[in-house]
């Protein structure tokens, strides 16, 4: 070997050496898996949801997915009732399609056991709506990282917990859809105490302020009481 060769191969071993030695933890620590998605395309479901609209002038139905769809009648905002404090009524719809955060509704009704008083003027066809004017109440205590019952826990309610409050409807709204299932994604909720929530480091990825979400089935479509859920 060429004399000349010697101190850059000694060289190399040394950097080699250095390496292997170098602390694990210089390593970026692994990310956690994100919340799936909903499926691409058209996605079929079946649940009833409730429309979270505040503007006096209604949420507007389009012909698509989309703003740039026609629009073919709107629904009512959140109805309050005289009393103090306030009854909150939201217009029911059934949800039967999703679609890059749009979702195909039908069936929209008032719900005349919460506010005495007569069916508001509504559009009752199919049509869609945007999920950031929709939510929905899951009778679930576990959310999951995917629409299936075996999939990983990312949002556990613990001591009885389970995802039907007022504060969980207020907060949540609806980002996905696969079947049965609900993509729901959460505000940071005003509870009384947060010891019974947990969320998992997935259901926070790549959500900032605080919001988290998770799959959940056991919709409930009553506003006034519980239910079985589907």
């Amino acid at each position: 070997m060429p004399r000349t060769a010697a101190p850059a191969l000694a060289a190399m071993l040394a950097a080699a050496l250095a390496a292997a030695a170098a602390p694990a933890a210089r390593a970026a620590p692994a990310q956690p898996a994100a919340v799936a998605a909903p499926p691409a395309g058209e996605t079929v479901c079946a649940f009833g949801a409730f429309v979270a609209e505040t503007d006096p002038a209604g949420l507007n139905v389009r012909a698509g997915p989309g703003t740039a769809h026609a629009v073919l009648g709107t629904l009512p905002p959140i109805r309050r009732s005289p009393d103090d404090p306030p009854i909150q009524a939201m217009v029911e719809v059934r949800v039967v399609a999703g679609r890059e955060g749009w979702f195909k509704i039908e069936g929209a009704q008032d719900n005349d056991a919460l506010i005495e008083g007569p069916q508001r003027p509504m559009f009752k066809g199919a049509g869609w709506v945007s999920g950031r004017k929709l939510t929905v109440k899951s009778q679930a205590g576990v959310g999951r990282q995917r629409p299936d019952a075996k999939a990983p826990a990312v949002l556990i309610g613990r001591d009885g917990v389970v995802f039907d409050s007022d504060a969980f409807v207020a907060s949540g709204r609806l980002a996905g859809c696969s079947g049965r299932w609900a993509l729901v994604e959460y505000a940071p909720i005003e509870r009384d105490g947060d010891a019974g929530l947990e969320v998992k480091p997935a259901a926070k990825a790549g959500l900032a302020g605080g919001r988290f979400r998770a799959w959940v089935d056991r919709i409930c479509a009553l506003q006034e009481t519980s239910c079985d859920g589907v």
